[in-house]
């Protein structure tokens, strides 16, 4: 029997950034979050593909795609993500230095996903805002499982509209560079 694939797409910023913000609640805010960020944390790529791998033991369709903004120039981090095996696709910032470009192009990619492959797979989204819904929507009319996995203040939106999977409960195994050794039963 030939295990099922996974289509992945990663929106870089908004794991990153709720992420951080989950640190900093569990560290410093007795567990309440807020806009605060401790950005020590930082996600270990390889350890959120065995994750995503690992519920129901499935390949990767393709190389995962991960989307988020330019770094600066002597930043190490986006070549470490593409050795954990990502494709990446980075988006510079605008003259108010917010991220353009990134919700949009992995909308687009995951749609030109839906008429390449035939046939549907199960596609999972790693983003966590309701801008979302309106394209996995339109997958699951399309014949494909839909998974969402982030935090566990993903949009409501996004909880009721796919498979959801909270990953707070994965906060210390996808610490980099710490945490726990063993993956949490998702």
């Amino acid at each position: 029997m030939v295990s099922p694939k996974v289509h992945l797409f990663v929106d870089n910023s908004n794991l990153k950034v709720e992420g951080a913000r989950l640190a900093y609640a569990k560290r410093i805010n007795g567990g309440k979050r807020s806009k605060q960020t401790d950005d020590s944390y930082e996600i270990d790529w390889g350890k959120f593909i065995h994750l995503v791998k690992s519920r129901g033991d499935r390949l990767l369709a393709q190389v995962p795609v991960l989307y988020g903004s330019r770094p600066p120039p002597d930043d190490s981090v986006w070549q470490q993500i593409r050795n954990e095996g990502f494709d990446v696709k980075l988006f510079d910032r605008n003259i108010r230095d917010k991220e353009k470009g990134v919700d949009m192009e992995m909308g687009m990619d995951v749609v030109e996903r839906f008429f390449e492959v035939n046939p549907p797979a199960t596609m999972v989204i790693a983003a966590g805002d309701a801008d979302f819904k309106g394209m996995v929507e339109r997958a699951k009319k399309r014949g494909w499982a839909v998974e969402v996995w982030f935090w566990g203040n993903a949009a409501v939106e996004m909880q009721n509209v796919a498979n959801y999977f909270d990953i707070d409960k994965a906060f210390d195994y996808l610490k980099k560079g710490g945490g726990v050794p063993l993956p949490p039963k998702m």
